[in-house]
């Protein structure tokens, strides 16, 4: 597993969330942020506290499982969800 690679994806992963929700104007929409904001948190920890790649697989199936419930609106929400799926692709090809 490559750590520096995944924690430069959710880097990235956060700072769409932080950048989509800073800029939707859907009250709906903002408490979702903070949920997918928490998430990251949790991939965060399972990287670099536990250095779990399976903690971090059931993390991002879970948080895809969640995408697909549930989607963000507009430009804000689709620019979130792109960088969540290249996170997810990463993390899902990691071994």
């Amino acid at each position: 597993m490559n750590t520096n690679e995944l924690k430069k994806a959710l880097a990235d992963y956060v700072a769409s969330l932080e950048a989509s929700a800073s800029r939707t104007h859907r009250a709906e929409d903002r408490g979702r942020y903070q949920q997918h904001l928490a998430s990251a948190a949790l991939m965060f920890a399972a990287i670099e506290k536990h250095g779990s790649l399976e903690k971090l697989k059931e993390l991002v199936a879970a948080e895809r499982h969640s995408y697909g419930w549930d989607c963000l609106s507009g430009p804000e929400g689709n620019a979130a969800e792109l960088a969540f799926d290249s996170l997810a692709k990463l993390v899902e090809a990691a071994k």
